[in-house]
């Protein structure tokens, strides 16, 4: 099978959702890209709990993964707690990937169908290959709403709106473009894009390489220096602007007329400045469901959003350095 991950969303939307919770559909807005860059988050995260990915698993380390999977008091527990009091755990328990595992592995199946995935169990290496690089980058663009004063920067409800006229195409080639042209440092002299990497291995060494060949480096926070990055978890490696955000926001506000109204609008309907997620949730809800937008007003958005498209730099960068970039 070539990805445990994007075979489990498949057998679930088409065989358990709605016969245990309707996750897929309240949980994650019915939209399976976003359903799968959650679960990748998830996996993640019990990888960080536990030392191996629940996607990469073979059949003698079921009994393994079933007893991780419901352990208290560990960070994946916790972690699984705070979203929506355990989805993920429920989403990998009993009714679910669990339910799928025993399908896959105790189903006769034919040698082709039943292809198993690729397991390192000598190198505790974690494997990353492009599909699932870029899927954890998306769904790391699309959650990175912003609250300035001056103008807010609601990605996720600009989402919805270009999704809801038929614009997804737009929106989402505007994801891709800063994806593809993020700066990857391969060596303190020496880059590319992320549109030429096609896989990332990660030891617990703390070594990453790039293509199986280049070492992963990282700019750092102070003096303009790149040096080798150390990292154990694809977590530390952040998608860092060059020039912060603020600054590109800020620079260009008086240009951007699409999104000042949609900010005015936003700040209305909120009775006040929008300065959080919940406010921002409650009110882009209600904007997205209320408020009728022309083919004019959205070329305009469409204008603003590709403005800011062309002043976007974005680098790979270790989570120690960026944190001290912010200092």
């Amino acid at each position: 099978m070539k990805n445990l991950l994007i075979n489990f969303v498949d057998w679930y939307l088409e065989t358990n959702e709605g016969k245990t919770a309707n996750f897929f559909v309240h949980t994650f807005k019915s939209d399976r890209d976003f359903f799968i860059a959650e679960l990748s988050d998830y996996a993640v995260e019990f990888a960080l709990a536990y030392g191996y990915n629940p996607f990469k698993v073979d059949k003698d380390k079921l009994d393994i993964l079933k007893a991780d999977i419901y352990r208290k008091g560990t960070p994946f527990s916790e972690f699984s707690e705070s979203k929506s009091n355990h989805v993920p755990r429920a989403l990998f328990g009993k009714n679910n990937y669990q339910k799928f595992l025993d399908t896959l592995y105790t189903e006769k199946k034919s040698s082709a169908s039943l292809k198993a995935p690729v397991v390192r169990k000598q190198t505790n290496v974690y494997h990353y290959e492009k599909e699932e690089l870029q899927k954890n980058f998306i769904f790391r663009l699309i959650t990175q709403d912003r609250y300035y004063e001056f103008l807010c920067f609601p990605i996720s409800v600009l989402k919805k709106i270009f999704y809801g006229y038929d614009r997804r195409e737009f929106f989402d080639n505007w994801i891709n473009t800063q994806i593809d042209n993020i700066t990857v440092y391969t060596s303190p002299s020496t880059k590319i894009l992320f549109k030429d990497v096609e896989t990332l291995d990660i030891s617990k060494d703390g070594i990453a390489l790039i293509n199986g060949k280049h070492n992963l480096h990282t700019a750092v926070s102070v003096g303009g220096a790149v040096i080798e990055a150390y990292t154990t978890t694809l977590q530390d490696i952040v998608i860092d602007h060059i020039e912060s955000f603020v600054n590109v926001l800020y620079t260009l506000k008086d240009q951007l007329p699409a999104l000042q109204i949609i900010h005015n609008v936003l700040e209305n309907i909120n009775d006040g400045r929008v300065s959080n997620y919940e406010a921002l949730k409650n009110a882009g809800n209600y904007l997205v469901s209320n408020v009728e937008f022309t083919p004019s007003e959205l070329d305009g958005l469409e204008k603003d959003m590709n403005l800011i498209l062309s002043k976007i730099e974005l680098q790979l960068m270790d989570k120690g350095e960026h944190r001290g970039k912010k200092k």
